[in-house]
């Protein structure tokens, strides 16, 4: 076999958390939303891996937006003024305010999306709600909730993993990882070497990790979604292009990003997914988010195997153990295996290219970033601010990075 060498760091970078974030591990996704903000997501991991049960775990309140823990965060316009590199430390978040939200569902957020002025969450409620996607109108901070659609019953064991939107604000199409993927309390713990001999065998069965989720506008019920035939073995990231005619899928377990023209013969029915192109990214960089900017151009976040390992192996469960059993201020200083030896990488399509009918295009990463030099090695989320810098999120590691030139 031969070994490839992982390409050398960006040089000539400053790389600091944003204030009021340093503490918060698994603030995965960023978008950017109108007026200048970012919206963040915090995915609370134990309840993921886990299924709360209100009666017996007190970890359940933390999913609540009423909890200390808020789970969706807003970086404003005026954190990213041009000129600021030298008072990077003074970034700031502060929560986003929720309106209208049912008392009686968790929040527990994962992969977020937006168009216009509409916010589409993952959001992981669980015995508190179900599988769900919420919608949200934004107004800089405050969220007003507009409903939610609970999939579990489409879905089965599967988890939500990430979502995009149509035009219309209403439909999306949404990513489902099915078991035995991910593990966790739903559909009962899975771990040690009969748990890693399924997920070999699996593997090499060739059959789909994933499916895509089709929900049609004014969807009240999964009565109104479709369960698509997965064009991907391991379907993650998926954003929808400016024009809203194709989406990009990134695809971890074949290190792809694939480009799907989406087509409606009628708005009622489910759309029919053409491909478009196939991307390669060069070993041993997985894609694992991908995120269309206003421009158009495609951002691309990928980890190294470290973090693949984690997603998969007893490390994650373990620490994921100890987390139900932390209150929710304990949490906030309990460090995960972070894979910080990791490298993470950020690669940009731009937007011809992304949208264009010719060849697929050349991957070649813009930034990448050693764990070591700035304990932060494992990239969900990228994208750019206004004046330039990058902006990173992780599932495994804590705040959000913030680089920029030297």
């Amino acid at each position: 076999m031969s070994s490839f060498s992982p390409p050398a760091p960006t040089p000539s970078l400053t790389c600091t958390r944003v204030k009021s974030t340093s503490r918060l591990y698994g603030l995965e996704d960023i978008v950017r939303a109108p007026k200048g903000n970012y919206i963040v997501s915090h995915l609370d991991l134990p309840a993921v891996y886990h299924h709360p049960d209100v009666k017996k775990d007190p970890a359940v309140a933390v999913g609540m937006p009423s909890s200390s823990t808020p789970r969706l965060w807003s970086l404003s316009k005026q954190d990213f003024e041009p000129g600021r590199e030298d008072d990077a430390q003074e970034l700031s978040a502060a929560p986003c305010e929720i309106k209208n939200w049912p008392k009686d569902v968790a929040l527990i957020p994962h992969g977020i999306s937006i168009r216009a002025d509409v916010l589409a969450v993952v959001n992981h409620a669980y015995s508190k709600g179900g599988e769900r996607i919420e919608r949200f109108r934004v107004d800089g901070r405050t969220l007003r909730h507009l409903g939610g659609i609970e999939l579990s019953s489409l879905v089965g064991y599967g988890t939500l993993n990430a979502v995009a939107l149509l035009d219309d604000g209403e439909s999306f199409l949404a990513t489902t990882w099915l078991p035995p993927v991910l593990a966790h309390g739903k559909h009962g713990k899975q771990s040690g070497l009969l748990h890693q001999v399924k997920e070999i065998l699996y593997a090499l069965s060739g059959s789909p990790h994933t499916r895509i989720v089709w929900c049609r506008a004014g969807a009240k019920s999964a009565d109104s979604c479709r369960l698509l035939d997965p064009p991907c073995r391991l379907c993650n990231g998926i954003a929808l292009s400016k024009s809203g005619r194709r989406i990009f899928v990134a695809d971890s377990l074949r290190r792809t990003i694939v480009a799907f023209d989406v087509k409606f013969a009628d708005p009622a029915e489910p759309p029919k997914l053409e491909r478009a192109w196939t991307a390669s990214l060069r070993r041993p960089l997985y894609p694992d988010n991908v995120r269309v900017d206003d421009k158009g151009d495609l951002y691309i976040a990928a980890c190294g195997p470290v973090t693949q390992f984690l997603v998969h192996q007893s490390e994650l469960h373990a620490w994921t153990d100890k987390l139900m059993h932390l209150s929710p201020a304990e949490r906030l200083h309990a460090k995960p295996p972070s894979p910080t030896h990791d490298i993470g990488a950020a690669f940009v399509i731009p937007a011809d290219q992304a949208e264009g009918e010719g060849p697929a295009p050349s991957l070649t990463p813009s930034i990448v970033l050693s764990g070591d030099e700035i304990g932060f090695g494992s990239f969900s989320s990228a994208i750019r601010a206004d004046d330039g810098s990058w902006l990173f999120g992780s599932f495994a590691d804590a705040g959000v990075l913030r680089c920029s030139a030297q």
